[in-house]
């Protein structure tokens, strides 16, 4: 195993930014249609002559395109969301040059999923029949649209297969649907902290996260205003997720540098622990880096996310197609116990598959934080 680099050996390192766009309509699984679409992406390494090894990289729910390097900003229209936290790629430890994902050897591609904030079509971007931005109007989108959207770009490109679909988190969901999509285009997938299927609790908690946005008086249906977004609803929106990103253990500690904040949002309640402010902020934060509706439309389209009536399209997958499903033993967003329900699908349907368990103090956010831990497994399973 190659020894990572660190941060200095890749202070140049970044990512190529662009656009695509198509002038054909795009339809929409449940029937309506975007006329005009876009998709923002990043590509890191070098596409080889035979165009066959291009890996496509799945964000989790609040990422973006760039998952590489440093990125001072977007465009006007994305800035205002491109904060602090979105400069560096939120997988800047694992893509590089001998990184977990390694660019000598492979061309990533990853892009802004449909429905997104950070460049791609989405509620926030002008929908060019009304000259106005689609806000409340932009349509319901599932994950079969996310990734047929991606897949239209990658044929774009003039790539006939590709050599890996790696995901984590909901970014496993969409890689996976990829593989039932499109069988015959994909030799490899990795997923990582994801699942097979959505659980009871999970869906309890998309919902509760709907209802916050929902319920937020400045909501208006979608249609609210810039400078009167509801904040408050996103924020606990994002509260309600956090709390299954981050292990207990991990989350008291982070609390412990947190300074108690005074309540300032009209309630009559304030922070009397740590762990509160540290909610607080870290909601807050985030509510300044993303879009109510871009969060909505992507919730809802997880909570309509099955594969039960597409597995049957794996008897089309190549024999020699392989599955690496790495699990995170104190995961609480995606519990052990469903990865190893997906590594035991492929089993049982006779497809190739390595089940791998990392043991981190992190819970979910570990594929975030510590690629050490990853290197030796995902880089071997790549190379095979």
């Amino acid at each position: 195993m190659s020894q990572l680099p660190d941060g200095d050996d890749l202070i140049s390192f970044k990512g190529t930014y662009q656009f695509a766009a198509s002038d054909k309509p795009f339809l929409l699984e449940n029937g309506e249609q975007l006329n005009h679409g876009e998709l923002a992406f990043e590509t890191y390494g070098t596409l080889n002559s035979n165009k066959d090894n291009v890996i496509l990289l799945f964000h989790a729910l609040s990422g973006s395109q760039h998952a590489a390097g440093y990125r001072e900003s977007v465009n006007e229209s994305v800035d205002r969301f491109w904060a602090d936290e979105c400069r560096t790629g939120w997988w800047d430890k694992f893509i590089g040059p001998k990184r977990v994902i390694d660019t000598s050897k492979y061309f990533v591609i990853c892009a802004n999923y449909l429905g997104g904030c950070y460049g791609s079509t989405g509620p926030d971007t002008i929908n060019p029949d009304s000259g106005k931005k689609y806000m409340g109007a932009f349509p319901c989108i599932s994950f079969q649209d996310i990734v047929r959207s991606q897949m239209e770009l990658i044929e774009s490109l003039g790539i006939k297969k590709l050599y890996a679909v790696v995901g984590a988190s909901l970014g496993g969901l969409l890689a996976l649907t990829t593989v039932f999509l499109y069988p015959e285009k994909v030799n490899k997938l990795a997923s990582i902290a994801s699942g097979i299927k959505l659980q009871p609790l999970q869906i309890i908690h998309n919902y509760e996260q709907i209802k916050a946005i929902e319920s937020d008086s400045l909501f208006q249906e979608g249609n609210y205003s810039e400078k009167n977004s509801p904040q408050l609803g996103l924020e606990l929106a994002r509260m309600i997720g956090h709390k299954t990103y981050v292990s207990l253990s991990m989350m008291a500690e982070r609390a412990k540098k947190n300074v108690l904040i005074q309540n300032d949002d009209n309630s009559s309640y304030c922070p009397t622990h740590q762990i509160e402010s540290y909610f607080k902020y870290q909601a807050s934060k985030f509510s300044q880096r993303f879009d109510a509706n871009s969060y909505l439309k992507i919730v809802s389209a997880w909570q309509k996310f099955s594969i039960e009536n597409k597995t049957e399209s794996s008897a089309k997958l190549s024999p020699d197609f392989r599955a690496l499903v790495i699990s995170i033993d104190t995961d609480v967003c995606f519990y052990p116990d469903e990865q190893k329900e997906l590594h035991n699908f492929f089993i049982k349907n006779h497809i190739i598959s390595e089940l791998h368990e990392v043991e981190s103090d992190k819970g979910h956010d570990s594929f975030l934080l510590e690629p050490e831990l990853y290197q030796p497994t995902l880089a071997a399973f790549l190379d095979k």
